[in-house]
């Protein structure tokens, strides 16, 4: 029965996985939706979608120092029972009143607490499932963040469809099932987890994470990679956070909203798992150079807002065109990392993707009211292909 488990271990993560990315998936359509349908206000989306990216700022680091210490199953689990938690409140609020922006932000916010724990967690896992499935790292890689593409892809299909039938008290109940979902399946694994040499000890979070920082700036390709990640992440969320949100919105048009927004996941699980294979064929450093210039190229003539069926095929390519790096990532840390210490490195590079999207959001939702919809998009992708170019001319990444 043990052995069985073990065999078991990388599917059930992927359970797990898949219930968490259509769980997000759906939030990540229903919030920002209720924010428009209940203010009007861009501005408030906008600072509602940096609200919830603080939350990140701070906790990843710790949980990664956590991870290390404690171990990635436990704290997996604890995470999506507690997102599960503030999932039901939102439904909550639905039944007893209508939520005000006061409290839609507060519930958001709560939520995001938890979910830099559990994403960090699951990718920490990775290794530890591969090992006991007798996979490699970079099948195990590409299959897992294309299971979790699959559940992006889904969710906002799945909250659009909550939003015309149910509203959003469904979207909510149904997310907070699958955060359940979620922590039994991880629970449920066995694996033997690699700690740190000092988990039984009582030693600080703040010399856990000054460890992270010095392993990361040991390391100058990986540095330098993930300054790129970070601002690449700073440009883009405001785009689906916020700009494509309240273009659809204005033309009452959640079902497209969801279209665009699965046409993306759909990409991104094709280049996923087809990153494998790449990885096989292409050098790390050429690969991550193509990901950044094919995805910015499918971005751009986004920027003209054109109709539903064409913004899908171009979210469709800019999918396809990113699918490969979350796995690329993953390899790169389990590569040059010791698996005692990655978690301290993944929550450190989640802190800063989480510290980037706050400022963009802001000034991009204050944008929209004051110079309109258009005229913003077009600023926010003419400074992404700026910082594309100015990251794939460095030379630093060569050493990956």
């Amino acid at each position: 029965m043990s052995e069985v488990l073990q065999r078991s271990a990388f599917v059930r993560l992927q359970v797990a996985n898949l219930s968490s990315g259509v769980a997000n998936g759906v939030v990540m359509i229903t919030v920002p939706w209720l924010v428009l349908e209940r203010t009007g206000s861009p501005a408030r989306a906008g600072l509602l979608a940096a609200l919830v990216s603080l939350p990140g700022i701070f906790v990843s680091p710790v949980v990664g120092g956590l991870i290390d210490r404690v171990g990635r199953r436990a704290v997996s689990a604890l995470s999506d029972v507690l997102s599960c938690l503030s999932a039901l409140l939102f439904v909550v609020g639905e039944v007893v009143t209508d939520l005000q922006f006061v409290f839609i932000a507060l519930f958001a916010v709560l939520g995001a607490v938890f979910d830099p724990a559990g994403y960090t967690a699951r990718k920490s896992l990775i290794p530890n499932a591969a090992v006991s499935a007798g996979m490699n790292v970079e099948k195990a890689n590409g299959r897992h963040e294309g299971f979790f593409a699959i559940g992006w892809m889904l969710g906002p299909a799945a909250g659009a469809w909550c939003i015309n039938f149910g509203g959003p008290t469904l979207a909510f109940a149904s997310t907070s099932a699958l955060f359940l979902l979620a922590a039994l399946a991880v629970r449920s694994m066995r694996v033997r987890e690699q700690r740190s040499e000092h988990h039984e000890t009582a030693e600080p979070f703040w010399k856990a994470l000054h460890g992270g920082f010095s392993i990361l700036r040991s390391d100058k390709a990986l540095l330098a990679f993930t300054l790129g990640l970070t601002v690449m992440s700073g440009l883009y969320m405001p785009i689906d956070t916020v700009i494509w949100p309240t273009h659809f919105e204005s033309q009452d048009n959640a079902v497209g909203l969801g279209v665009v927004m699965s046409a993306v996941a759909l990409g991104v699980v094709i280049g996923a798992f087809a990153y494998g294979r790449l990885a096989e064929r292409i050098r790390t450093s050429t690969l991550l150079r193509m990901i950044i210039v094919m995805s910015t190229a499918a971005l751009l003539p986004m920027g003209f807002l054109p109709g539903t069926s064409v913004f899908a095929v171009l979210a469709l390519v800019t999918g396809m065109a990113w699918g490969p790096f979350n796995p690329l990532w993953n390899t790169v840390v389990q590569k040059r990392i010791d698996s005692a210490l990655q978690g301290r490195v993944y929550g450190l590079q989640m802190s800063l993707v989480y510290a980037a999207p706050p400022v963009g959001q802001l000034l991009v939702g204050w944008g929209i009211e004051a110079l309109g919809l258009r005229a913003t998009f077009s600023i926010v992708l003419g400074l992404f292909a700026l910082t594309a170019a100015t990251i794939v001319s460095l030379r630093s990444l060569n050493d990956l």
